[in-house]
């Protein structure tokens, strides 16, 4: 065999392997770009699949402010959810809110300890942990 031929399939072979390695790497940078930008809300960022707020405020012109904009996470009364990265709900810092005109204070269940919140107290959520809300819908912006 011809010794321009030899070296002509071992660059082949060399360049398609890379070709291969390009796009796995392309991918792997499309998915993590995905995954540490938000697209669901403005006023929410990502962080390494930890979901964080840029305005914490739950007031507009001195007044107490609740409505639902897309981002937030609605926790229903007795059901369990898992934050886990990527996920719905994910790990991270939230301000809850009570469903609620009426109600200014509720409870949360996190890590198995049921506590007071009251309407825009903030909350930790870490990965893993059960939350739960206990006494009325919660709003999690």
């Amino acid at each position: 065999m011809d010794p321009n031929v030899v070296l002509l399939i071992a660059l082949s072979v060399v360049a398609a392997v890379l070709a291969i390695a390009l796009i796995v790497v392309g991918a792997k940078l499309a998915k993590m770009k995905k995954m540490h930008t938000s697209e669901e809300a403005e006023d929410v960022y990502v962080k390494k699949g930890v979901r964080y707020s840029k305005d914490t405020t739950v007031t507009k012109d001195g007044e107490t402010h609740v409505s639902h904009d897309k981002g937030d996470f609605v926790l229903v009364k007795g059901v369990t959810y898992l934050p886990e990265r990527g996920e719905g709900l994910m790990p991270g810092t939230y301000t809850a809110l009570a469903s609620a005109e009426t109600v200014s204070s509720f409870k949360l269940r996190l890590g198995g300890y049921v506590r007071e919140y009251k309407h825009g107290d903030t909350v930790v959520l870490a990965e893993g942990d059960p939350v739960c809300a206990v006494s009325c819908n919660v709003i999690l912006r």
